[in-house]
């Protein structure tokens, strides 16, 4: 029997581009231009100054409304997905945050995450995807 051959340890020349490794009718592009065209002025003057840099909250919100999207709902298989995930991987832009900090955003921002629901629902309405 004659089998495919893997090339489990070849080296890349040029490093792949995340986005090629997605298919191009997946929904976390949707997801990406509806939470890039959404305001975040009130957080980024809030995290004006001095500390730890934080996480830009366009990047927690993108991960967030994917796992809504593949029902995910513990953090840790949030953070987990974004370090192993390819969708999560781009939405995060390569970066990863820990279950804590996706635990405690979600916590500190009821109010932004519901008014950002509720924008998605609407978007997913003007584009037919959902029905109400």
């Amino acid at each position: 029997m004659v089998f495919i051959a893997s090339s489990k340890n070849q080296t890349w020349l040029f490093p792949p581009n995340i986005k090629d490794m997605i298919p191009e009718d997946h929904i976390c592009f949707l997801v990406d231009s509806f939470v890039e065209e959404l305001d975040f002025t009130e957080f980024e003057n809030r995290y004006e100054g001095a500390g730890h840099p934080a996480y830009h909250p366009r990047i927690i919100c993108k991960i967030l409304i994917q796992s809504m999207l593949d029902r995910v709902r513990s953090s840790r298989a949030i953070a987990r997905n974004v370090r192993e995930n390819v969708v999560y991987i781009y939405l995060a832009e390569k970066l990863t945050p820990d279950f804590r900090t996706i635990s405690d955003f979600r916590k500190n921002n009821t109010d932004l995450l519901k008014q950002i629901f509720k924008q998605s629902i609407a978007v997913a309405r003007e584009l037919g995807m959902v029905g109400l």
